[in-house]
């Protein structure tokens, strides 16, 4: 969670919570895997910076688990913006780095019932057409990571 492999007393590079998000978010989106080292200090006690992070991630993966976990990397590959994952008919866009206020996927010609930002009762209005799909995205945006749903059942 710093850039030790260990407990070093003297690496105070700490990882921001919205930076392991986005690694976790991103492993998920390459069909990877995402090891966190925390290396306890010799009491063995884990640094309270590290326990407050954890705690921070803990609860974005409770509110946004569904996303990541038992997903596979979605049909879209990763840009600049972010990743896509997949699982029981949904597609998720995670949004990472919004570029602008529309999220151009080009080639996607797969049939779309709805988009909605999960966890949330908000649709989201959107453009199909012969070169991809146009998303309106949402006004608000979640701290680390803005989730969308391609709902095609």
């Amino acid at each position: 969670m710093n850039n030790s492999w260990g407990f070093n007393i003297l690496d105070n590079k700490y990882k921001s919570t919205e930076q392991l998000v986005h690694y976790l978010v991103k492993a998920a989106g390459n069909n990877a895997n995402f090891l966190l080292n925390v290396g306890p200090m010799p009491s063995g006690k884990i640094q309270s910076e590290f326990l407050d992070t954890l705690q921070k991630v803990g609860t974005w993966t409770a509110k946004y688990g569904e996303t990541i976990y038992g997903t596979r990397a979605g049909p879209i590959s990763p840009k600049s913006w972010g990743v896509t994952t997949q699982k029981d008919g949904k597609i998720y866009i995670h949004v990472l780095n919004p570029e602008e206020e529309n999220l151009l996927i080009t080639g996607y010609k797969e049939k779309i019932k709805y988009i909605e930002v999960f966890g949330r009762n908000e649709k989201l209005k959107f453009k199909q057409d012969s070169y991809g799909l146009i998303i309106q995205l949402p006004k608000y945006f979640d701290n680390y990571d803005t989730v969308l749903v391609i709902n095609k059942q």
